[in-house]
């Protein structure tokens, strides 16, 4: 009986671990508005005309590395400066900015909200991400809600 309650304990921590962990990005360090493109989400494919469009989309609103790195450049300047204060950037046919709207107290540190707008080839897309920094953890890190 004793085991079965170690086993019981340990699928019910192995539970808790898992969905605690389902809340953290794949990558903590890096901000939503640097990952995606500017287009989509998409629907289901139902086609390989559209698959290939869809890919060709993706590809052309994408961010290159460089305007990537100005975005993060960017968000990051947002984190660490003042409130409302837009960072913004212009490279090539694309252009975004990123502001701190907002923060609050999280356990042993705190967090703030960034709003960041992103236009590449006249397509717009906004973004809000939230990231905290804590005490223990080095860097910002971000957060899935």
């Amino acid at each position: 009986m004793k085991n079965l309650t170690a086993v019981g304990k340990f699928l019910i921590l192995t539970a808790l671990l898992g969905s605690l962990s389902a809340c953290a990005s794949n990558s903590p360090y890096q901000s939503n508005s640097v990952k995606n493109s500017v287009v989509g989400p998409y629907s289901a494919a139902n086609s390989l005309l559209y698959i290939g469009y869809r890919e060709w989309k993706e590809h052309s609103f994408k961010l290159d590395d460089d305007q990537k790195r100005k975005q993060t450049g960017a968000v990051y300047s947002a984190l660490e400066g003042e409130y409302g204060v837009v960072y913004r950037w212009y490279l090539g046919d694309a252009m975004g900015g990123a502001k701190a709207v907002h923060g609050y107290p999280q356990g042993s540190g705190f967090c703030k909200v960034v709003y960041s707008t992103i236009v590449k080839r006249d397509k717009e897309t906004n973004f809000s991400e939230t990231a905290c920094k804590e005490e223990g953890h080095e860097g910002w890190r971000f957060i899935v809600k």
